[in-house]
């Protein structure tokens, strides 16, 4: 599995004006890679995930996925989105079942697939619950064992846990990183947490505010798990910030205003 990504260019209306979301984006993601696009908000990290996922298309240049052109959503590329996008009318159990049902899986192997992510994901005590009985943290564990239960060959994430607490938000990075070393997929996570991405990727695109153009692809050379007060991912975090504002000599004060900002297309 290979995602290409070749001078995407992408903008919307706003008005009677036209805003350039994306500028002549070109990148190549790696099987079982964890990818992270990292930027302030408006730079279109949101967009170019929605590119990936077929959800919408560029105005110019293409996206490959295994070398095929995407043009529409598929169930080789699972999503997953901040508001979780749970059926609050459906259990826990309905609700990783949906996608099943949809394609029209063996009832048996429905059942397998049911159990192994109710176990994968610890939600077995939780499966006859509605949504508004659970927590946000079991939300989103519903949310991404639904998308995964299909099989992907792609994981995509629209900042999955930014609505979390810090202590929960850490607890399921963890948990995600579980799931990634267990699935060996491709998982690629758009956020505006530096140190999320810094303790999460494998590389981090970071890029750059209005439009939105890759201002350099940094690999994380560190051994998981990792530490966030070692002095090379310091040392990371501290590169990232003086890309995002190369203008600022306070790094707290612009980690303080990337991870504060809400996440928008």
């Amino acid at each position: 599995m290979s995602v290409e990504i070749h001078n995407v260019t992408k903008s919307f209306k706003v008005g009677t004006e036209e805003v350039i979301a994306l500028d002549r984006i070109s990148l190549s993601i790696k099987e079982k890679e964890f990818l992270c696009l990292l930027g302030p908000s408006g730079c279109g990290k949101s967009t170019l995930l929605k590119l990936i996922a077929g959800i919408d298309q560029p105005d110019d240049g293409e996206i490959l996925f295994d070398g095929q052109r995407v043009r529409e959503p598929s169930k080789e590329r699972g999503v997953v989105f901040q508001d979780y996008a749970l059926f609050p009318w459906l259990t826990v159990r309905k609700n990783i079942l949906f996608g099943l049902e949809l394609a029209k899986v063996d009832p048996h192997k429905k059942k397998s697939i049911l159990d192994e992510y109710l176990q994968l994901f610890e939600l077995h005590e939780a499966a006859d619950l509605y949504p508004n009985q659970l927590s946000g943290g079991m939300k989103q564990r519903v949310a991404i064992a639904r998308a995964l239960c299909l099989k992907p060959e792609l994981l995509l994430l629209d900042e999955p846990f930014a609505a979390l607490d810090p202590f929960l938000r850490q607890k399921l990075q963890d948990e995600l990183l579980r799931i990634w070393n267990v699935e060996k997929i491709t998982f690629i996570l758009v956020t505006h947490d530096i140190e999320e991405a810094i303790y999460l990727a494998d590389r981090i695109v970071v890029l750059t505010p209005k439009p939105g153009k890759i201002n350099e692809v940094i690999p994380v050379h560190l051994p998981r798990p990792r530490s966030r007060t070692d002095s090379h991912f310091i040392e990371i975090r501290n590169r990232i910030i003086r890309l995002l504002n190369p203008q600022s000599t306070n790094d707290s004060e612009v980690t303080n205003k990337i991870t504060m900002s809400a996440g928008i297309p």
